[in-house]
């Protein structure tokens, strides 16, 4: 039993029970047993795990995963979400079944709420707040929103973090990595989907999002980038009443993007209004580099004819000018239908295993585009050609930048919003203003002077600074301080395995040192007797006894002789 193991089972050990219970009821017993984790559950709970794997063996094993994280609460629905993002590592129907969990959970009592805000402002609430309304607008599983009247009047809502979820969500990613390794240990063929790395990006997006001071610093950022479009609005932060676990905003009062009815009711124009979305969108990629990451209908409403709010900026993308660069390349192309112009774009954006095969990567990316274009509009999708795009990549090893795996779900999302507001909108037509005028821009008068001063002041900062880096070397190599150091790729298992070894070869020396030292107490019999035998001896040999048993029995559930 390594130290991970002992530490994680003194600290979470009934949570990593309930959590094996859980999988092992959605039919995973198999993998627990393949991970040596069958051990942590009773003997009936392991033969109704065995009957259940045999009863859902019809069900597909993403669906089965995505009941069991359902089931298995706040971190793990999380989890499956941000999974649903990486269509890069993960096969088709487990995108399609992570991008259905709902992120939706009873609320927390309004006492804690309370409890929350005045441990953060350290001050009673009601010098805070003129009143905030008991029942919550929504609850989720980090946060829950409640109305609220600030002490001038204004009407706004606070967003309040759920009492311990921060350490609740510490203590399942610590026991995720844990699995995580053991997965890759244990089962070899899971290693194409780094297990490991995917809990590791999560632990770094859910940590981000939990920090509701930088969730207000983006939306501030919006703000300020929309201030010219009256047909956007973004709610204003109240910072005086905003830290890492309370948010406090302006209140938004719309119709949700996705009403129809009540659109249509309030005399609101829907094709317009999905131009207007489109465009936004666009506006923010190409222009300003930073995009809303999660346009589902819930965080988009209409506040009048041609107006609408965007709200709830915990995910948000952002693009460098290369890559907008690229965007604006390959929206250009797809509308000029240049296979060309496709191909040398997406290889210059992934990077780029050094055996690819370029021209089997060209032939198939071709034949990809040739069945998109040869297709009406209406049944095709630029979001799933993008998917389409990323899964080819992945069998190449080309590895796609997070953030564009962020905006083409956002595309596909867009897409489904607008079609459901107008059938005949064209993602593609959309983005075209946005991606000709980065492309003049770039070629423009002002972009060739700013590119001619940056290459010369990189050969000026290049003539100032090499003297002195070559100085600095010669003395170090004088010194015989210069030194090159190397890294090994590939080698982790076989240092992994050679430790084991070095440990198991000790630990069999010590046990033969336990009973050669026994059998001379046992020869010279000297020191206290226990049925006529040296005491010393008989307790020598009986705890090398039990340290062999133990060795043996390591090695052989190891499967390694």
């Amino acid at each position: 039993m390594t130290f991970l193991r002992i530490h994680l089972a003194y600290k979470n050990i009934q949570r990593l029970r309930q959590i094996i219970t859980i999988l092992v009821k959605h039919g995973f017993y198999p993998i627990i047993e393949r991970i040596h984790l069958a051990k942590l559950i009773s003997l009936p709970q392991r033969i109704l795990g065995k009957k259940a794997s045999a009863e859902q063996a019809a069900v597909s094993l993403a669906v089965r995963t995505r009941f069991a994280f359902e089931e298995l609460g706040p971190t793990f629905i999380k989890f499956g979400q941000i999974l649903s993002t990486r269509p890069d590592i993960l096969p088709e129907d487990f995108i399609k079944e992570f991008l259905k969990l709902q992120d939706e959970v009873p609320p927390f009592p309004f006492q804690d709420v309370i409890k929350v805000i005045e441990q953060e402002f350290k001050k009673p609430v009601n010098e805070l707040f003129k009143e905030i309304e008991e029942k919550p607008v929504a609850a989720a599983s980090i946060a829950q929103v409640h109305k609220a009247i600030a002490a001038d009047g204004e009407q706004i809502v606070i967003k309040i973090q759920r009492p311990d979820i921060e350490t609740t969500i510490d203590n399942d990613i610590s026991i995720l990595q844990y699995l995580a390794k053991l997965i890759m240990r244990y089962i070899p063929e899971s290693r194409v989907y780094d297990p490991v790395g995917m809990v590791e990006e999560f632990a770094m997006t859910i940590k981000r999002e939990m920090d509701f001071t930088l969730e207000a610093s983006y939306t501030e950022r919006f703000k300020k980038n929309h201030s010219d479009d009256p047909r956007v609005i973004i709610p204003g932060i109240y910072w005086n009443l905003t830290g890492r676990k309370v948010l406090t905003m302006e209140r938004i009062t719309g119709i949700k993007i996705d009403n129809i009815k009540k659109l249509k009711e309030g005399g609101i124009d829907t094709e317009k209004l999905s131009h207007i979305v489109a465009e936004i969108l666009f506006r923010q990629v190409f222009e300003f580099g930073v995009f809303h990451g999660d346009l589902h209908s819930g965080n988009i409403f209409v506040v009048g004819p041609e107006q609408v709010a965007f709200v709830d900026f915990g995910i948000v993308g952002r693009i460098d000018k290369e890559t907008q660069e690229n965007l604006a390349d390959i929206f250009v192309g797809l509308v000029r239908e240049d296979y060309e112009l496709l191909t040398r774009v997406y290889l210059r954006m992934g990077i780029l295993p050094e055996d690819i095969d370029e021209a089997a990567f060209k032939r198939e990316y071709q034949d990809m585009l040739f069945s998109y274009f040869g297709k009406p509009f209406k049944t095709t999708s630029v979001g799933e050609l993008f998917m389409n795009y990323i899964r080819l990549a992945s069998r190449y090893r080309i590895r796609m930048p997070r953030e564009l795996l962020l905006l083409d779900k956002c595309i596909l999302e867009l897409e489904g919003l607008g079609r459901l507001l107008h059938p005949e909108v064209n993602v593609l037509v959309e983005s075209q203003q946005f991606a000709r005028r980065l492309i003049a821009k770039r070629f423009g008068p002002a972009a060739a002077a700013k590119g001619a001063v940056d290459t010369v002041r990189e050969y000026q900062t290049f003539i100032h600074t090499f003297p002195s880096q070559m100085s600095q070397i010669l003395k170090k190599m004088m010194s015989d301080k210069f030194t090159i150091d190397f890294v090994h790729k590939g080698l982790e298992d076989l240092m992994g395995e050679m430790d084991r070894s070095s440990n198991r070869l000790t630990f069999g020396i010590i046990v033969a040192a336990l009973i050669i030292g026994s059998s001379l107490v046992m020869a010279f019999g000297g020191g206290p007797k226990l049925f006529g035998f040296p005491f010393l001896g008989i307790v020598g040999f009986v705890v090398a006894g039990f340290l062999g048993l133990w060795l043996t029995f390591m090695i052989i559930r190891s499967g390694k002789f």
